[in-house]
């Protein structure tokens, strides 16, 4: 079971240039969450539920990835999508 003060789990996808993290200030998350950055870009949603199933938030770097309702309940943490 997840708490509150549980360190938060953010995925960054589609990262291929290796810039989010570059173009904002990251800091204020670092004592609250974990975050993962994907730089490689998957298709197939088999793959895709294995890579997100344990996060709680997404961030979308291009809108490759469709986050269509059948994906998304299969992501049962999963509380916010960011583009």
């Amino acid at each position: 079971m997840t708490t509150s003060s549980a360190k938060k789990k953010i995925a960054i996808l589609d990262d291929y240039q290796g810039a989010a993290l570059t173009v904002a200030d990251w800091s204020p998350l670092k004592e609250r969450a974990e975050i993962v950055v994907f730089g490689d870009h998957v298709d197939d949603e088999g793959n895709i539920v294995e890579r997100l199933r344990d996060f709680d938030v997404v961030c979308a770097m291009r809108e490759r990835t469709p986050f269509r309702r059948p994906l998304m309940e299969q992501l049962p943490k999963l509380r916010l999508i960011a583009s």
